[in-house]
């Protein structure tokens, strides 16, 4: 059975209940525990009263949780009682889209472009696909809601991950209007997800890498260097200044892009190669905010002239087959299992090969948790052949 309790910080009374499943959940009235008046009679009579209908908030919280009511006739519960108490003002409820638009602008000033890029096409996307619904109250999106938006990124060609990463970022704004206590349930954790495999690149070999480098320009062959040794993305790669390079020390000293909001800088030991190549460019006097590659630096990584299709020329002209998975349905994407994020899979893998310890790797390759990292470890036949050697 629901209970009231009271919250030091808070001026209303807390409705405590058990859902659906058994557990405690906490969630405030909007009920003023000490209402106002004229004199302590009526003081105490308000409040009085104001217990009286809280406790009827409660239980319709706790009928609500275990399916007995909708939301909606929560909701209107609690206007007409907000009514009742605060001289005929209607309590407002966020509409869906106000909400989602108001998190997106506060969430993406502290993410990466790219990541700010992706939550908005996502959150764009759903509200797109709610229609008119999307002008709803928040807590009229359920849980069907949420699985026609499934639906509709599966038909349209997208990838079972890729609306995994979509649910998880809903997931994001619906999980803090459920601790706000603006809904009663949040409908992204009451969906089902899609269940695949992630499709995964495929790196180089050495022997690949050496095709690549005797085929590439002078700041490609830099750029690739970075990569394969150093581990960098092909943003940090291209757009790396000589003042990340203090070859007193011998370390690279960068912010990447992708965790640049976190403000978490990388300090790598600059390995041979990359420093005799580096010593055998002519950096620019004046300046060391100067790029190490001044073309490359200027190029967008998408587009027919871009950095990613000027890459997959040079593995072309390399020899270096690629391997494609067409696209599923019109919005899907063609995937290229050899691409130059490959390159820093082959940085990883032959760490591991050549025996570096899991908690170096993901130092060096810059990783902070290791479901990130094992998906850039590919183990080589050789390494197996020989682990399967050592047994007697």
């Amino acid at each position: 059975m629901a209970y009231l309790t009271k919250h030091p910080k808070s001026k209303y009374w807390i409705a405590s209940f058990r859902d659906i499943v058994g557990k405690r959940v906490n969630r405030s009235t909007k009920v003023e525990i000490n209402p106002a008046g004229a004199d302590a009679k009526e003081r105490a009579g308000k409040a009085s009263e104001n217990r009286r209908l809280a406790q009827g908030i409660a239980d319709d919280y706790e009928q609500t949780s275990r399916g007995n009511k909708t939301e909606s006739q929560v909701r209107k519960t609690l206007g007409d009682l907000h009514s009742q108490v605060n001289a005929g003002r209607e309590l407002e409820f966020a509409s869906c889209d106000a909400f989602l638009t108001q998190w997106l602008e506060r969430i993406t000033a502290t993410k990466a472009k790219g990541t700010a890029a992706r939550y908005s096409g996502t959150v764009k996307g759903f509200l797109k696909h709610l229609d008119a619904k999307a002008a709803c109250h928040l807590g009229d999106i359920n849980a069907s809601d949420i699985q026609g938006f499934i639906a509709a990124r599966l038909k349209g060609g997208r990838n079972p991950t890729t609306v995994q990463t979509d649910l998880k970022t809903l997931n994001t704004p619906f999980a803090l209007a459920l601790r706000q206590g603006l809904i009663l349930m949040n409908p992204v954790a009451a969906a089902d997800a899609p269940t695949a495999e992630k499709e995964a690149r495929e790196p180089f070999t050495s022997g690949e890498i050496a095709a690549l480098l005797s085929k590439a320009s002078e700041e490609w062959k830099i750029v690739i260097l970075l990569a394969a040794f150093q581990g960098l993305r092909l943003g940090d790669a291209t757009k790396l200044q000589w003042s990340n390079v203090d070859f007193a020390e011998r370390v690279i000293r960068i912010r990447p892009q992708k965790t640049k909001a976190k403000k978490r800088d990388l300090v790598l030991p600059l390995h041979s190669s990359v420093e005799a190549h580096l010593t055998t460019l002519k950096a620019p006097t004046g300046t060391q905010d100067a790029p190490v590659s001044p073309k490359l630096s200027q190029c967008k990584t998408g587009g027919l002239s871009g950095l990613s299709r000027q890459f997959q020329a040079i593995m072309k002209t390399a020899g270096i087959e690629q391997e494609s998975i067409e696209a599923e349905g019109e919005k899907g994407r063609v995937f290229n299992k050899r691409t130059f994020h490959s390159l820093r899979h082959s940085y990883v893998t032959r760490l591991e090969a050549a025996g570096v310890p899991p908690d170096q790797r993901m130092k060096l390759a810059g990783h902070s948790d290791t479901k990130s990292h094992a998906r850039y470890t590919h183990t080589q036949v050789e390494t197996l052949r020989q682990a399967l050697e050592k047994l007697a």
